[in-house]
């Protein structure tokens, strides 16, 4: 229970800032719902907005 799920060690090695930690979270609860009702479409919108925003950080930290 509270277990890191559906992480990649990428992710592990790299924390976001509260700001963009709580947009993913956000997201990534609406996952289940879209799911359970068959929505694939819905899904992969926001599997692919957690993806931008996490490259949109690892950018950032690059650049520092």
């Amino acid at each position: 229970m509270g277990g890191k799920k559906n992480k990649s060690k990428a992710e592990e090695e790299f924390k976001l800032n509260k700001k963009d930690q709580k947009k993913v979270d956000k997201l990534t609860s609406q996952i289940p719902y879209h799911e359970g009702r068959g929505n694939k479409e819905e899904v992969e919108k926001i599997k692919d907005q957690v993806a931008k925003i996490w490259e949109k950080a690892r950018a950032a930290e690059a650049a520092m």
